[in-house]
């Protein structure tokens, strides 16, 4: 198993053990100010949904019926349960289709063109584990991380450069030096680490 391959399952894995711990707080605020617990949940979930499709080499238009196809038939208002099982079945089939052999030799369809598919991953990497964070500190539960986690995906981080002209960020936030890597991490995506 390759390195991404090896933390994208770790970062799944984090992500998971925060959404078993939610109980009744969907609607609890999270450090990423346009979501709530279940919003960011549901972010979560869409984005997992489209990981097998995309990798097993789906353009956009057909990944998408394949997503639509999986889409819940509950309603938004629904939380619970019905949603922690929502993210169980996404996790687990893009996590078989991450795993697979040749994976990283295929190239996924974006809507910013063809991207290696380990870059894609590296994408993923990077959501799931700041969005572990997110739903720790939405809950006030720990929101430590495994130090390989945090390392590999503050080196991902720090290629990307600025995130913020991406506009889906806000300014990094100022961290001293020898702040903790998970601290300089969070705050290269805007948000407080405090």
């Amino acid at each position: 198993m390759n390195d991404v391959q090896t933390m994208f399952t770790k970062a799944q894995q984090q992500f998971a053990a925060r959404v078993g711990s939610i109980g009744q707080n969907w609607a609890a605020p999270t450090p990423d100010s346009d979501w709530d617990v279940g919003a960011l949940v549901d972010h979560l979930i869409d984005e997992q949904r489209w990981v097998a499709p995309l990798l097993r080499g789906h353009d956009l238009e057909a990944a998408e019926k394949i997503v639509k196809g999986m889409a819940s038939t509950r309603a938004d208002t629904t939380l619970g349960a019905d949603r922690v099982q929502e993210w169980q079945d996404a996790a687990r089939a893009a996590g078989d289709a991450a795993l697979e052999q040749d994976v990283l030799n295929r190239t996924v369809h974006l809507s910013r063109g063809e991207t290696p598919a380990g870059d894609y991953l590296n994408e993923m990497v990077f959501d799931l584990t700041v969005h572990a964070w997110d739903l720790a500190r939405a809950l006030g539960v720990d929101a430590a991380l495994p130090d390989d986690l945090v390392d590999y995906v503050f080196a991902v981080v720090q290629a990307y450069g600025d995130l913020s002209s991406t506009g889906m960020f806000d300014k990094p936030v100022a961290t001293a030096d020898d702040a903790p890597t998970l601290d300089r991490l969070i705050a290269l995506t805007g948000r407080n680490p405090r």
